[in-house]
């Protein structure tokens, strides 16, 4: 690849990846070193690009890097620095609350769940073009919701699963 290609991809994409990795690891801070790892990435790996659209790859590249943090963070956090709400407790759509809550249940799923979840609930895909994306039927995209669901709901009601299960 060559520097101007990323430089150009940095200049359209980054603010997106940035975005992406703020909702994701809900700190600027961590946001801004994660947007720098990813173009790293980025570079390494552009030979594995082959014809596919920059800014979903370089998203696929953020989501596995944020993740791989938060399950970093979530083992140096004991269980006691971190209240989960009682299950019938309100959270706010969209507060970041829910999205620390969101970046839970993500750390603890394999990846073929987490990518399903991140691209129907953070990017607000529908179940048809999330199957599109993932290259799997609109049923395995439903039943890997539904993974995630159990697995969120699991961790609020306090059964400790261990990471990676879901």
């Amino acid at each position: 690849m060559e520097a101007a290609t990323l430089e150009q991809w940095y200049a359209l994409y980054g603010y997106a990846v940035h975005r992406r990795c703020v909702r994701l690891l809900q700190s600027e801070a961590e946001a801004d070193d994660a947007l720098h790892e990813v173009f790293l990435r980025a570079w390494r790996y552009a030979h594995t690009l082959e014809g596919e659209e920059p800014l979903p790859w370089l998203y696929r590249i953020a989501d596995r890097h944020c993740v791989d943090l938060l399950r970093q963070r979530a083992r140096h956090v004991s269980t006691e620095e971190v209240r989960a709400p009682a299950v019938d407790e309100p959270v706010a759509p969209g507060s970041s609350e829910q999205l620390h809550l969101f970046g839970q249940v993500l750390a603890a799923c394999k990846d073929p769940v987490r990518d399903a979840a991140v691209l129907y609930y953070l990017d607000e895909l529908t179940q048809d073009e999330v199957a599109e994306s993932l290259g799997c039927s609109r049923k395995t995209v439903k039943e890997r919701l539904a993974r995630f669901k159990a697995v969120g709901l699991q961790l609020l009601t306090g059964g400790r699963r261990k990471r990676g299960t879901g």
